[in-house]
């Protein structure tokens, strides 16, 4: 059964005179694989990084289950959080000690996770970016947190390497029952990967779907990019 698991009300942002998040209200479930699309400026990541918490907001609330408590949440905004002379099981030992978890057999079940256990041992300087994208995600998931917040994984990587991330977060999101926040320019990728959709823009989330209602209005996933932008250029 999906619980709540981040409860955002009213919540507004501003840079100077510049509003960045203008009265943004949003639950997300343990259910939720959420696409959040928009153009730059839009705010994607200024609300990524409020509800992680590296952000103050101005007004509004966001919590946690009641709290506020932003050890819940698992975050790869911008470049992966990773040491490319280190090999991917050193990173996972060495944030695992800032997370409080020393644990061999949870280092290994993450790199599993990620596809990368027979890179391990290699240094991640090697991978390939698909490869420090899945790293970055499983040093994300050190704390076990219930909320991943994902800004633009995708940029950059190949029809395979987007097919593995995907393929990897969708196991990970129905294994540890947690929801996803993911953003990206790759609407036809979010597509096969979301179940819920939120598009955003001066600040504002303008519109919203699930995948059911998405699909049925536009006809097919080949449709969904195309109809997107239509709609979106009427509401703007």
């Amino acid at each position: 059964m999906a619980e709540k698991i981040v409860q955002i009300d009213h919540v507004t942002k501003k840079y100077k005179e510049r509003t960045v998040l203008d009265d943004v209200s949003l639950s997300i479930w343990t259910g939720d694989v959420i696409g959040l699309l928009g153009g730059n400026g839009a705010g994607k990541t200024t609300l990524m990084r409020a509800i992680a918490g590296s952000i103050p907001v101005d007004s509004g609330e966001i919590s946690f289950l009641g709290e506020r408590r932003t050890q819940d949440v698992g975050t790869l905004i911008e470049n992966p959080n990773i040491y490319t002379d280190m090999s991917g099981i050193e990173n996972l030992r060495y944030f695992g000690r800032l997370f409080g978890v020393e644990d061999e057999a949870v280092y290994e079940s993450l790199l599993h996770q990620m596809g990368l256990a027979e890179a391990g041992k290699k240094l991640a300087g090697r991978y390939s970016l698909g490869m420090k994208q899945r790293l970055g995600i499983a040093v994300a998931m050190l704390g076990d947190p219930r909320l991943l917040i994902l800004d633009e994984p995708l940029n950059g990587l190949d029809v395979q390497g987007m097919q593995d991330l995907e393929e990897r977060l969708w196991a990970m999101h129905e294994d540890r029952s947690i929801g996803i926040l993911i953003s990206s320019h790759v609407i036809g990728e979010l597509v096969k990967l979301c179940n819920r959709y939120l598009i955003m823009d001066h600040g504002r989330i303008c519109m919203e779907y699930t995948r059911e209602e998405l699909l049925q209005q536009a006809g097919s996933e080949e449709a969904v990019e195309d109809y997107i932008i239509t709609r979106f250029q009427k509401t703007t």
